[in-house]
Formats: C-alpha cells, sequence, structure tokens
C-alpha cells in the first residue's frame, strides 16, 4: 500500500517537474510582495466598496502567478532586479535623510527644507519667500 502511494507521487512529481521545466518558476522577492499584498487586499476588501479589494486582489496573485509560469524567464528575471533596485534606493534614501540631515518648515510660507544636523544653531533663509530665521539642528 505504501508503496503504491510513493509510486503516485513521485509520478505527480515527474509531472510536475516536466511541466515547470523551461519556465521562471522562482517565488521571487516581487513575487512574494505581489501575493502578500494581494491577500492583505482580500482580507481587508471588505471595507472596500464595489469589490475593489477583490478584483485588486485578484491582479496582484493572478500576476504574480503569470510571473511564476512564464516562459520568459529573462525578462522576469530583470523585472525582479529593477524591484529590488527601487527597493534598496528607497530603503537607503530613507535612512540616509533621517540620519543625516533635520527637516523644518519655513515659518511664513511653509516651505519644507532641510539643514544637517549637528550644526548647532544656524541662520536659515528659505529659498522661496526670503525669510531669515534661526533654528537649531
Amino acid at each position: 500500500m505504501q508503496g503504491i502511494w510513493m509510486q503516485r507521487l513521485l509520478k505527480l512529481y515527474q509531472k510536475y517537474a516536466q511541466f515547470i521545466r523551461g519556465r521562471y518558476g522562482r517565488w521571487d522577492q516581487l513575487n512574494k510582495v505581489m501575493v502578500i499584498t494581494g491577500l492583505v487586499v482580500s482580507i481587508f476588501s471588505r471595507w472596500i466598496s464595489y469589490y475593489i479589494g477583490d478584483l485588486l486582489a485578484v491582479i496582484l496573485v493572478g500576476f504574480a502567478l503569470y510571473r511564476f509560469l512564464s516562459k520568459r524567464i529573462y525578462p522576469r528575471s530583470n523585472e525582479n532586479q529593477k524591484f529590488l533596485q527601487l527597493v534598496t534606493k528607497i530603503r537607503q534614501r530613507d535612512f540616509k535623510l533621517d540620519r543625516t540631515y533635520r527637516h523644518f518648515k519655513c515659518p511664513s510660507c511653509k516651505q519644507k527644507m532641510r539643514a544637517p544636523r549637528g550644526k548647532g544653531k544656524i541662520k536659515v533663509t528659505c529659498k522661496n519667500c526670503h525669510t531669515q530665521f534661526i533654528k537649531k539642528v
């Protein structure tokens, strides 16, 4: 009895391996993000009107499945590389800005500005309205 089930599982695995041969077949970071986002959207879709959440969840999971089964390996790999570069760029930018600069607004025109941290009290001139004020950074 046990041998029959093992033979069936082995045969099923061989069919799967034959089907997936020549396809992208990777759960890379972009696929993982799309599937997880799709599942989260499907959980919260009951609070989104007009079935937009359900539709968005199906599109995200469907596109991840399309990428997984695609025979165009290099374009899928390039998509993942571009996604990783974008994520890395965003992470580095956020980390760099938060650590090295102090962000504040002009008191008169509310223009967003930044100054390097650790300079003490500095005299700042707004580029928009040319108001001068002192700010501790």
